[in-house]
């Protein structure tokens, strides 16, 4: 669903991955070699986040300013 990251309060998409973690997308939908970088994108099928090769949602983990705040400590 629609939520607000905690850290740079940008508006994403919340949806859990194949392991069925909750992870944040970012909303404006790209292609996959925006900018000039090869991104990794998803679609979400399901409400679930899928790998596409083609347009999709950009995790929001690469493009938050804060995103070390959030990273699992190993």
């Amino acid at each position: 669903g629609l939520g607000k990251c905690r850290g740079c309060g940008a508006d994403v998409i919340w949806v859990k991955t194949a392991k069925g973690k909750n992870m944040p997308l970012d909303i404006e939908v790209k292609t996959h070699e925006a900018n000039g970088r090869n991104l990794v994108l998803f679609r979400i099928q399901d409400g679930v986040a899928v790998h596409t090769g083609g347009l999709g949602h950009e995790s929001h983990h690469a493009t938050c300013p804060d995103a070390e705040r959030f990273r699992a400590k190993k």
